[in-house]
């Protein structure tokens, strides 16, 4: 009886599934990127960032997170996350690992 486990029966299937599952995996984190990405970019800038019931109960947190500075921190937050999924998405193109 043999510990180690047994060898496939096609190496190539196997490199070429395995593969498949990183790209689906890369395009996954992406499209997720992406959107956490313009989710961070815009929400600052709306009314349901400004009417927070949570902040509503912590006058001090309320100042913080309506600060301009805040806002634009969160929102640069945003851009380095679709910057992240457009280079992502290129490098996914050009067939690069």
């Amino acid at each position: 009886m043999s510990i180690t486990p047994a060898a496939p029966s096609d190496p190539a299937t196997s490199n070429d599934s395995s593969a498949k599952s990183r790209r689906i995996l890369r395009i996954i984190l992406a499209l997720f990127c992406f959107e956490i990405g313009l989710i961070l970019l815009m929400l600052p800038w709306t009314l349901l960032w400004d009417r927070n019931y949570f902040l509503s109960l912590n006058v001090s947190a309320q100042r913080l997170m309506l600060s301009s500075y805040v806002r634009g921190g969160v929102s640069g937050l945003g851009l380095v996350n679709l910057w992240f999924a457009a280079s992502e998405t290129v490098r996914l193109i050009r067939g690069r690992s």
